[in-house]
């Protein structure tokens, strides 16, 4: 597959990823998170939070638990670079999926296993909440 191919490829998984997580689809999410993903959360405050897989999931099922759907589905999508079975995405992303609604900054780790994208490493570096949370951009 050429790299073209592959990014184009790679943004397709990232739209998959971002409407499993908008709608909270647990089972989509258990499929694209890799059973050793590590997610860093880092906020406005220098507050760092670690999850695991089950944990980061369980945020997904405590908003649809609560009917806090859908979330916000705004993405940019800035940067993506692939190494064979490996690829980087640097993302941007408006939800309130830590509680209020901001902008996040991503950077992801993908791997290819088990024929399929996966994500092994989430990074996401939440910006201060906005005063008009309704602007887009």
């Amino acid at each position: 597959m050429g790299e073209k191919d592959t990014t184009k490829e790679i943004e397709a998984f990232i739209d998959y990823l971002v409407q499993a997580g908008v709608h909270c689809r647990v089972d989509k999410l258990e499929s694209v998170y890799h059973k050793d993903i590590q997610v860093f959360m880092l906020d406005d405050s220098d507050q760092l939070t670690v999850a695991d897989k089950a944990a980061f999931i369980d945020r997904f099922k405590r908003k649809r638990n609560a009917g806090e759907l859908p979330l916000n589905d705004w993405t940019k999508v800035h940067h993506i670079a692939t190494n064979n079975n490996s690829a980087l995405v640097i993302f941007s992303r408006r939800n309130n999926l830590s509680g209020l609604e901001r902008k996040l900054r991503l950077a992801i780790d993908l791997i290819y296993e088990d024929g399929r994208w996966q994500v092994i490493r989430e990074i996401i570096f939440l910006e201060p909440p906005s005063p008009d949370s309704a602007r887009q951009n």
